[in-house]
């Protein structure tokens, strides 16, 4: 297999990365704002209404689940970018590690948010109930589980938030000392200030702000970012670091003949 450059690299997670992310806001707002129905109206029984909210959710597992999958594969694409932007920095820059470690922090964190609440969320609903009697026990020992669940992957997407903050404004130095325009820069900070905002939301209740901000972040200010970056990855990139990949690609003829 042939060596892939730094900057093919950089602008292959890029895309994927904003895909992932645009795609996964797009299945997160179908199913927040309950485009396609909503719960049934509760009734007087409080089993009943859980039962009956269960077998909703499960309707709208579907649109739960291809956002959620998507935002994983988004935050473990983050992951492998962190590394990579490490690169326009000097093997004695601290940034060059400060990046990766943010970035490979976010990825962490987020994605094992979104995989968490992939295993435990379509088992606490499921329409299989156990026959021994003890059906309000175990409806409640589910509520229970996924209050829990949902409480860890909360905080699990904070911190995410909060470290790829760190690596989007220390990213947005590397790049524009390489040559991105100021107003990339600006994008960068802007996306991180609004990523730390919605770090703390979960104290406060402000739906629908909270899914918005999500919409503003993940599926806007993030992939212009991204993808802006990608389309400037060959232009930007450390010539040393070119270098070194057409030294690493060169033909072993080439070499003999200018040794």
């Amino acid at each position: 297999m042939a060596p892939m450059a730094w900057p093919s690299l950089a602008r292959t997670l890029a895309w994927i990365m904003a895909g992932m992310f645009v795609l996964a806001t797009v299945f997160f707002v179908l199913f927040a704002f309950q485009v396609f129905g909503g719960p049934p109206e509760p009734g007087e029984v409080f089993i009943d209404n859980v039962l009956a909210d269960f077998a909703w959710q499960q309707t709208q597992w579907p649109l739960e689940f291809a956002g959620t999958a998507l935002f994983g594969i988004g935050f473990l694409t983050l992951g492998a970018f962190g590394p990579v932007l490490g690169r326009l920095a000097r093997a004695t820059d601290a940034r060059r590690g400060l990046v990766s470690a943010a970035f490979l922090g976010a990825a962490g964190l987020g994605a094992a948010s979104q995989f968490l609440w992939l295993g435990a969320k379509p088992i606490a609903t499921s329409p299989q109930y156990c026959e021994c009697g003890l059906l309000a026990e175990e409806i409640m020992s589910r509520l229970m589980t996924l209050n829990i669940v949902g409480g860890v992957q909360t905080w699990l997407v904070s911190g995410a938030m909060l470290a790829a903050a760190l690596g989007l404004v220390v990213a947005g130095q590397l790049g524009r000392e390489a040559g991105m325009p100021g107003a990339w820069l600006w994008v960068a900070v802007l996306t991180a200030g609004f990523a730390v905002v919605g770090a703390v939301l979960p104290l406060f209740d402000v739906y629908p702000f909270d899914v918005l901000l999500v919409v503003l972040v993940a599926g806007i200010l993030f992939p212009i970012w991204a993808v802006w970056l990608a389309s400037r990855a060959w232009d930007i990139w450390p010539p040393a670091e070119l270098a070194t990949h057409a030294l690493d690609t060169e033909p072993a003829a080439d070499l003999e003949t200018r040794i």
